[in-house]
């Protein structure tokens, strides 16, 4: 009984912590790579999903992906860019790149992935 009151809890703070960005430009949908487990195999916690957003060719990120390291590969799974994201959550990609290429976000240990189109 305990356990479905936290859950329930839980899921209702969750529902509050949502709110609408106030980041321009279209949402880049990011998922985790490959998760792999560690530690005691217990989770502790959820995972917390970035927010990216990009508009022309300006990438945008949430507070916890400073510092973070983005690459772009493209549709051959070849790297062809790698940047980290700056202090106001940004980073510029230069406007030679055209098509569609995997964004891969490194955040401590996890590594999301999305699809951008540039």
């Amino acid at each position: 009984m305990k356990r479905i009151y936290f859950l329930i809890v839980a899921f209702m703070a969750m529902l509050l912590g949502f709110s609408q960005s106030s980041y321009a430009g279209e949402p880049v949908i990011l998922d985790i790579k490959h998760p792999t487990q560690s530690g005691t195999g217990i989770p502790r916690s959820p995972v917390q999903y970035p927010e990216a957003y990009i508009d022309g060719y300006t990438l945008t990120f949430d507070s916890s992906c400073i510092g973070c390291t983005i690459t772009l590969l493209n549709e051959n799974e070849e790297v062809v860019y790698i940047n980290v994201v700056t202090e106001n959550g940004e980073v510029e990609i230069p406007t030679t790149f055209v098509g569609t290429y995997e964004l891969q976000l490194v955040r401590g240990s996890i590594t999301f992935v999305g699809e951008i189109e540039l």
